[in-house]
């Protein structure tokens, strides 16, 4: 369902404490879900060290790259 505004919260506080790994917390699918859910503003919460993650393949690296795109593209919440 849409909503006004939309929270997701990644729920780790690093990539090497993932049980079900970076793909799984980094599926663009999942991200895709989530933020096109938002009417008005899309909050992604997560910690700081999730976007340094310790990638295991190419295919890690792509899906933490798009994560960190997404967050350099974003506006901080001390700026809204």
């Amino acid at each position: 369902q849409e909503a006004p505004v939309v929270f997701f919260s990644m729920t780790a506080s690093d990539g090497t404490e993932l049980s079900r790994g970076l793909e799984f917390l980094f599926s663009p699918n999942r991200l895709n879900v989530a933020i096109s859910r938002a009417k008005t503003l899309a909050v992604l919460v997560c910690s700081p060290d999730l976007l340094s993650p310790r990638c295991n393949s190419a295919d890690e690296l792509h899906l933490a790259n798009t994560v960190c795109q997404l967050a350099d593209t974003a506006t901080p919440l001390e700026k809204i």
